[in-house]
């Protein structure tokens, strides 16, 4: 056992690492081209955008240093501060008919974005202390709950995109926990059940899966009744859950499902990140070519829809250069969650891991049609404050649990 001192040059898992600057400089060089155009409120946000990546910088330098039992001793001061802050800027005068930031004056904070990393931490410890007991309460019952408290805050700012966050790091989490496929599969089912039932075919067709579920994993009646009727509870409320929803979020799926409702309203910015991303071609127009970009036809450039203009600009090349950073981001992430001794490290590492994939591959999705258009910036790359310090940040976090692997 090693819990002292570590040999920072060895210990140093430099692919993460070498992912993560690689990621942020060419998160750099896209937003400065995003930012070349005549439109209006565009100038100096390439300045400001290098002064948050030098505090995000420090930030990870900062988070490496911090040992992860800090992590794992505070997470439940850390979790209540930040749902805390959720309900606090819910009376917060809102921004855009929002109520997601908290102004600072020089910085508009996003309680969001910690509470997702305060998630992270209190699921872990939860999960860590709790993966070998037999109460279902303990196991499921209480993480769920601590997942569904800030994802309903999130929900009510409102902030569609982040809230999906929240069930991702649960399902992450309970994953590398050890969790049986079919527990898995039993926990999403009402999330299922409430898509399904947009359709009374498709809801009929998924009762009688989950009804067959339980012969294939020999559910016992005891328990195979409950979760039965909550998912029919739980597919009646989602007709109370649409008529719920904003007109924008509304419309959002509705434009998913088929873009062309509205070419000139709420589907323009997916009809558009599809024209730039496709007319880019495998060489793309070069760097500050983008003609979708220069003429402002593509919307949110330098955040939500970057990814649009790398594809437009750099093609099939760069599109699938910044793909494989993400995936070699991967790999070392997992490699250092597989090699922490620590259950709380390596369930934290895994859940801002799959984070970061989450949020990587639901803003990708959301610029090729294939998914909702959510507000997710991509990470690391993306024009914006409180989400590249938080992301760097995080990674910080990853950092620190590979320098002490080897701690118990």
């Amino acid at each position: 056992m090693r819990s002292g001192g570590f040999g920072v040059g060895r210990d140093l898992d430099a692919g993460f690492l070498i992912a993560v600057l690689l990621l942020s400089a060419f998160g750099a060089v896209a937003v400065y081209s995003a930012v070349q155009t005549d439109q209006p409120g565009l100038e100096g946000l390439w300045n400001r955008q290098m002064l948050w990546l030098a505090a995000g910088l420090a930030a990870m330098a900062a988070m490496a240093a911090v040992p992860f039992r800090y992590w794992e001793a505070f997470a439940w001061p850390i979790y209540l501060l930040s749902v805390g802050l959720l309900v606090l800027v819910l009376f917060l005068p809102a921004h855009m008919k929002t109520h997601r930031w908290i102004d600072l004056g020089f910085f508009q904070a996003q309680p969001s974005e910690l509470a997702k990393l305060a998630t992270v931490f209190l699921l872990a410890r939860i999960s860590s202390q709790t993966r070998k007991t037999g109460s279902v309460l303990l196991r499921y019952a209480v993480p769920i709950a601590v997942t569904a408290a800030p994802m309903a805050l999130v929900l009510v700012e409102p902030d569609l995109g982040t809230s999906l966050s929240f069930p991702a790091i649960l399902l992450a989490i309970l994953f590398w926990r050890g969790t049986p496929l079919s527990d898995m599969f039993f926990i999403l089912s009402p999330v299922l059940s409430m898509v399904a039932v947009f359709s009374m075919p498709s809801f009929v067709l998924f009762m009688l899966l989950l009804a067959g579920s339980f012969l294939l994993f020999r559910t016992g009646f005891a328990r195979a009744l409950p979760l039965f009727l909550v998912n029919i509870a739980v597919g009646s409320m989602a007709p109370v859950v649409w008529g719920h929803l904003k007109e924008y979020q509304r419309k959002r799926i509705m434009i998913f499902l088929n873009p062309g409702l509205d070419p000139r309203g709420s589907g323009w910015h997916v009809l558009q990140s599809k024209i730039a991303v496709g007319s880019g071609g495998v060489l793309g127009k070069g760097y500050l070519g983008g003609s979708q970009k220069k003429l402002s036809f593509l919307p949110a450039q330098h955040t939500d829809f970057i990814f649009s203009t790398i594809g437009e600009e750099l093609g099939l090349w760069g599109v699938s250069l910044l793909l494989a950073l993400y995936g070699w981001l991967l790999y070392r992430g997992i490699a250092i969650a597989r090699g922490a001794r620590n259950p709380f490290a390596s369930l934290t590492a895994m859940g801002i891991v799959s984070l970061i994939v989450f949020n990587t591959v639901l803003n990708i999705g959301m610029t090729l049609g294939v998914m909702p258009v959510t507000g997710i910036p991509l990470p690391f790359v993306s024009y914006g404050g409180s989400a590249a310090i938080t992301m760097l940040a995080m990674a910080g976090i990853v950092l620190g649990i590979g320098l002490r692997r080897y701690e118990y």
